[in-house]
């Protein structure tokens, strides 16, 4: 009675556990690779930070434009002065006192163009309204006089050295630009690094489905021996030893169960942390991966796959791009050894008149010209700090430079360990096959010996475990040579045209 209660609780362990596992979930959504995909490019919080990372660039480069905004200026004013009468010893008499306001109005505009030229566009209007007494004696007459003045003016500033072909304004926008493209090009690496995570973590998911699996046929395979040599044990055909041989088997498969199950819930979470911005909506789905575990021979050449990184990967592009901003700052800070030399010049017109209108079209005719012209040249008298900031950015070049050849010389090594690594795996792929094969056909023969009374327990459950070692042998080996692929295609940079995705970052 006892050996058939053992048995029973026995049989109905993994039940028991399995459903322990499925209680984890309270709903199953089936999910393909390509689904993953598209999940992770939408809501993935690495991507939702890195466009916005992208967009600043973007918006910093559009600020930098602000410098060549011309600015506007209008200025109206009223000015009033009472005057007292005052002695002036160099004349006879006195200085009679008056009542003076004037009105302005001076509209303006100012600015810089690419071309080191800087220009200001001013005009103004004044008038003067004078009230005088003629007179210190009281009722002495008074006399109101009013003038019209006008001015309209360009004044011109041509840098001819210093900040001639690139100054500070050109320098930052050149290096925004640039700015703009790593970003862009940092936006396409995490793109291609969350998609690499993404086929990982489902090639893992998929792996640790299948061990479930085969720990499940593992407990089945032991529970039918438990059985078959408890039976044989009642009736005498086997030794209690085997039984217990049997039973400390079975404890350890439901062990390897259970732990295959906690590393499959692992994996669940591990996915979906990449493919959603909202883990507590997914927390209680159970992810059920429809792809297929299996490993399709690829054409290899590690030639092609050199040639295919040094033109597309992302990071040694904006390597490359760290070199020319580092071109940049040689440029501006060459250009800064120059002394300042600047062409300027100015041209307007003068009017006055008695009414508005008269003083302007003087302006507007020019009748009254002002103009100038000539040369500024400044330089220090020694050119030290400049000549060290030369120096200092040479070197920083010099630098870039260096790092993106060893960049391109650490990608050629990976693909190199890749192809080196996949060729190696498909092959693994190839004997862990076989020997399952083997595995499966060595247990099935020893079973019949062991009902024909010609083995013992001992001996089929060594060939359970090794055809339980051989199929998670197997399918590591699948997943290994997957990864080793996904991995290689990232490492080449074609990791999207691989899966047949696009997207915006080039």
């Amino acid at each position: 009675m006892g050996a058939l209660l053992w048995a029973a609780l026995a049989i109905g362990a993994p039940f028991l556990t399995a459903g322990q596992s499925s209680n984890l979930f309270s709903s199953k959504r089936p999910l393909s690779l390509r689904e993953s995909f598209d999940l992770a490019l939408a809501r993935n919080l690495n991507l939702k930070i890195e466009h916005l990372t992208r967009d600043i660039a973007g918006y910093d480069l559009s600020a930098s434009y602000g410098v060549y905004v011309p600015n506007v200026s209008f200025r109206a004013q009223h000015d009033y002065v009472s005057q007292p009468a005052d002695l002036d010893p160099k004349k006879n008499g006195y200085d009679l006192p008056y009542q003076m306001q004037n009105d302005t109005l001076e509209p303006g505009i100012s600015g810089k163009l690419p071309i080191g030229l800087s220009y200001g566009v001013t005009a103004y209007t004044r008038e003067d309204n004078v009230r005088t007494v003629l007179g210190l004696e009281p009722g002495a007459p008074i006399r109101n006089t009013n003038n019209y003045f006008s001015e309209g003016r360009i004044d011109l500033t041509q840098h001819l050295l210093r900040n001639a072909w690139i100054d500070a304004d050109r320098e930052l926008i050149l290096l925004r630009r640039r700015d703009l493209k790593i970003s862009e090009q940092g936006l396409r690496f995490q793109i291609m690094k969350t998609l690499l995570a993404v086929e990982l973590g489902y090639d893992d998911l998929v792996t640790a489905r299948e061990s479930v699996r085969v720990q499940e046929k593992a407990l089945e395979l032991r529970q039918q021996l438990v059985a078959e040599t408890r039976r044989r044990v009642q009736v005498g055909d086997l030794p209690p030893l085997d039984a217990e041989q049997a039973e400390t088997q079975l404890e350890n498969t439901l062990a390897a169960l259970t732990s295959a199950r906690e590393f499959y819930v692992a994996q669940q979470n591990a996915l979906k942390s990449l493919v959603t911005d909202d883990f507590q909506s997914l927390v209680d789905v159970e992810l059920l991966p429809t792809d297929a575990l299996l490993a399709l021979e690829q054409d290899l050449n590690r030639s092609e796959s050199f040639q295919r990184a040094m033109r597309d990967r992302p990071d040694l592009i904006q390597a490359r791009l760290a070199v020319e901003k580092g071109d940049v700052e040689v440029r501006f800070r060459k250009n800064q050894l120059f002394p300042s030399l600047d062409l300027v010049g100015a041209y307007g017109g003068l009017g006055v008149g008695d009414t508005p209108g008269r003083s302007i079209n003087n302006v507007a005719n020019f009748v009254n010209q002002e103009y100038s012209y000539g040369v500024v040249l400044s330089l220090p008298l020694s050119n030290v700090s400049e000549r060290g900031l030369y120096r200092a950015s040479k070197a920083s070049r010099q630098i870039a430079q260096l790092e993106l050849q060893k960049a391109e010389q650490d990608v050629l090594l990976q693909i190199a360990d890749f192809v080196n690594r996949a060729q190696s795996r498909f092959a693994q792929v190839t004997f862990t096959r076989k020997a399952r094969a083997f595995a499966e056909s060595a247990l099935a023969a020893e079973v019949k010996k062991l009902q024909n009374g010609l083995t013992t327990a001992f001996f089929v459950l060594q060939l359970q475990e090794t055809l339980t070692a051989a199929r998670q042998a197997e399918i590591q080996a699948v997943a290994d040579y997957n990864k080793i692929l996904a991995q290689l295609s990232f490492a080449e940079g074609a990791i999207l045209e691989k899966h047949h995705l696009s997207v915006g970052a080039k």
